[in-house]
């Protein structure tokens, strides 16, 4: 398209003492455009494979595009102590640091923020953050419509690998999980979303995610849902990143049309 896309950076520091890093990818025409948050699965970051590029492509198609880190990537990379790590590893500290990004743009504390439409907020989580999106989207009501890219699951309860005991994270994460049983019945708040979602599916992922995508068909079956074929986890995708598939060319493509009609995003120009 060849649009010219301002890109600005952010931290956001959170409770934990960790930061949140992320950038606002936008074109600069002082229009009001509809944000769209997108977050990364649990062993991504926001410049694995294909994120820039998804992130940039949505700002061309006319997007206030936000990209950014959980902490527990500051974490990794700041090699804190492994207790911190497998704290900022659960799902209840992804709720926290994707609301945290969300209450950041409604309050217009992010770079940029003149460009961005605050009413029309819309998330999309990939694998693990999928699940979180939907949470989010239920307990927010300022989030306008939710996407998900081959998620929707919470966690995989872990007993440790090859019969070794579990890791600090496998603990930590299996703790969060058993304590916020209701909070984290992604179904069930799927199925009592009040607005619009898209669940994309690669056919070729894992039987996990495959099954979980019945479920949230059988849960709400007035929601849009789409079938990737031949798409895997990733779309095809690998880091690091060797341009784009036909798979994830569709996902991009199929999420935009979903947009166009949940967020009302207006026809960029030429």
């Amino acid at each position: 398209m060849g649009k010219e896309i301002a890109v600005e950076s952010f931290s956001i520091q959170q409770a934990n003492g960790l930061p949140l890093k992320g950038e606002v990818r936008t074109q600069i025409d002082g229009s009001g455009k509809p944000v769209l948050i997108v977050s990364h699965g649990f062993r991504g970051h926001r410049n694995w494979g294909f994120w820039p590029d998804v992130a940039s492509r949505f700002a061309e198609l006319g997007y206030y595009t936000v990209n950014f880190d959980f902490t527990r990537i500051a974490a990794r990379h700041l090699q804190v102590e492994e207790k911190k790590l497998a704290e900022a590893s659960t799902i209840t500290q992804e709720l926290h640091d994707l609301n945290a990004v969300l209450s950041n743009v409604l309050e217009a504390k992010l770079p940029l923020a003149g460009e961005a439409d605050r009413s029309r907020v819309s998330l999309l989580g990939h694998s693990r953050s999928g699940g979180s999106s939907i949470i989010l989207a239920s307990e927010q009501p300022d989030v306008r419509a939710v996407i998900v890219w081959n998620g929707g699951s919470g966690p995989v309860r872990s007993n440790g690998a090859n019969g070794s005991s579990q890791t600090l994270i496998e603990k930590a994460v299996n703790e969060d999980v058993s304590l916020n049983t209701e909070r984290f019945d992604i179904v069930k708040h799927f199925k009592e979303l009040r607005i619009p979602a898209l669940v994309i599916q690669g056919d070729a992922d894992n039987e996990r995610l495959l099954q979980r995508n019945k479920e949230l068909k059988a849960a709400a079956p007035h929601q849009k849902f789409s079938d990737i074929a031949g798409g895997d986890h990733t779309f095809g995708v690998a880091d690091p990143y060797q341009g784009s598939t036909s798979q994830l060319d569709q996902t991009v493509e199929e999420t935009h049309r979903f947009l166009q009609l949940a967020v009302t995003v207006k026809a960029p120009t030429s």
